[in-house]
Parts: structure tokens; C-alpha cells; sequence
């Protein structure tokens, strides 16, 4: 396809140029104004992303170098029944490691919302009261979110 769409996009100033690479996409563009994270494309390849968390555009370029998770979180990932431990633990690192509004966000009791945390350490042979640590796996949540390896993504 030749032509180019320019979006001025609702949440701002922003404007985000689209090459589309067939007819099939344009319609989809609207839609996905609406999402936080937009990709500028030419052809086939992304240039650029528009986010409003700082830290997910970084983990979106780390995802599109192919820069691999923290080994930890990619033992979670590889185990299909950890859904749930990853929601969990994102969730828990979102809110700033508050067990109250983890728990109260995931309608959880405290003693589940711990079991759970005690899990993710255990499989993922993490430290969740290491800074470093959360910060690692923080960051690796959103690189694997980024690259479409969490449910939800």
C-alpha cells in the first residue's frame, strides 16, 4: 500500500504516522488509538513507541532486540500452570510490593496473596525482598508482556 495515515492521537499532542501494509490494516488503526502503547510501523519492522509508562518503552525496545527475560521469570513462563503466579507477581510489583493493595486488587485473602509470592520465589529462585531483585524482575515482566509471552499481552 502507498499511502501514509497520520492520527492525531486523543491522549495528547501526539501524532503517529502508520504505513499500512495492506488494506486490511487501515481499519484497525482507530481501534488502536484507544490502547496506551501504539507502534509506529514502516513495513514490516517497528521504529518507535508511544507510551505513557517511561519503563514500558524501554521494555519494549529490549523486547524488539530480543533481549532475553530475567532466568527466574523464564522458568514462570515456561510452566503453563503459573498463570496465575505471574499475574500475581506483576501485580504485586504495579503496586509498589503493597500486600494490602495486591490483595485487594487480585480479591485475595493476605494469606493466599503470600503463598503465592512464596511460590514465585520458590519456582522463579528469586528474592522478592531484594530491591535489585524486584527491579530485574519488574523490568522482565514488562519485556515479556512487551513480546506477547504473558497471558493478556
Amino acid at each position: 500500500m502507498d499511502s501514509e495515515v497520520v492520527l492525531r492521537l486523543e491522549s495528547g499532542d501526539v501524532l503517529v504516522t502508520f504505513v499500512p501494509t495492506s488494506p486490511d490494516e487501515v481499519p484497525g488503526i482507530a481501534r488502536s488509538t484507544a490502547v496506551p502503547n501504539v507502534r509506529l510501523v514502516a513495513g514490516p519492522e517497528p521504529v518507535a513507541t508511544a507510551t505513557a509508562d517511561p519503563l514500558d518503552a524501554v521494555a519494549a525496545r529490549l523486547a524488539a532486540d530480543g533481549v532475553p527475560v530475567h532466568p527466574g521469570l523464564e522458568a514462570l513462563l515456561d510452566l503453563p500452570e503459573a498463570a496465575p503466579l505471574l499475574r500475581t507477581l506483576e501485580t504485586y510489583l504495579e503496586l509498589a510490593g503493597s500486600a494490602q493493595a495486591t490483595a485487594e486488587a487480585l480479591h485475595l485473602h493476605r494469606t493466599s496473596l503470600y503463598y503465592r509470592l512464596q511460590r514465585v520465589e520458590l519456582l522463579a529462585g528469586t528474592d522478592l525482598k531484594d530491591g535489585t531483585e524486584r527491579l530485574a524482575l519488574h523490568l522482565a515482566l514488562k519485556v515479556a508482556r512487551a513480546a506477547g509471552r504473558l497471558a493478556g499481552s
